[in-house]
């Protein structure tokens, strides 16, 4: 019961940062014109991609902070601050974080960094950094792989979305996640300046 708690907490702050509903009129102005077969291609190839990344990060994520030396406080208030800057985003017009890049759309910049961005890529970081026994990382990784296929399936109905919610309510349930996001920002940088405040006091 409590890995099941752990789990529905983990992928509600992955789905937040992911928001899909944001992502939503971005995914049909880059695919205005296509047919609804050419947009599911589209979307099966950057889920493919995303997933990769989320796995990846996942598995290694420790590693790279190891090689980077950086410690769990320290990318607390640093993701922190990156999420609040991102949720800020979010309540604009448009948001400076997804904007577009040349090349292939389905990868670029659909799956990343529409999708999987420096905030999805700092909470995974954050989650897996801060777990020690294996169970707990294998924990995120299925929030992260659920968090991931929910979001792809929701830009893959986003045609009937559209039609049946309009574009205006998209945008507004985008922005509510927005608020998610500052929520969790919030509470990695106090815990960041905890963990700092505890470590001065120790030393």
């Amino acid at each position: 019961m409590d890995y099941l708690i752990i789990l529905l907490s983990y992928f509600t702050q992955l789905i937040a940062i992911m928001n899909p509903f944001s992502a939503i009129p971005t995914f049909m102005s880059l695919t205005e014109g296509l047919e609804r077969r050419r947009r599911l291609e589209i979307v099966k190839k950057a889920y493919f991609a995303g997933l990769i990344l989320v796995i990846l990060f996942t598995l290694v994520g420790r590693y790279i902070l190891e090689a980077f030396n950086i410690s769990i406080a320290s990318l607390r208030v640093g993701g922190g601050i990156i999420l609040m800057t991102i949720a800020l985003d979010m309540l604009g017009d448009e948001v400076r974080t997804k904007r577009m890049h040349p090349g292939d759309i389905a990868v670029v910049p659909i799956a990343t960094p529409l999708i999987i961005g420096p905030g999805t890529i700092t909470t995974i970081l954050l989650l897996t950094s801060s777990l020690q026994e294996t169970t707990g990382i294998i924990v995120v990784l299925i929030a992260g792989v659920i968090a991931c296929s929910v979001t792809f399936l929701i830009l893959a109905l986003s045609d009937i979305l559209t039609r049946l919610l309009s574009m205006s309510t998209v945008r507004a349930i985008g922005r509510f996640m927005a608020l998610i996001i500052s929520g969790v920002a919030v509470e990695m940088i106090i815990q960041g300046l905890h963990s700092y405040y505890v470590e001065l006091f120790k030393g």
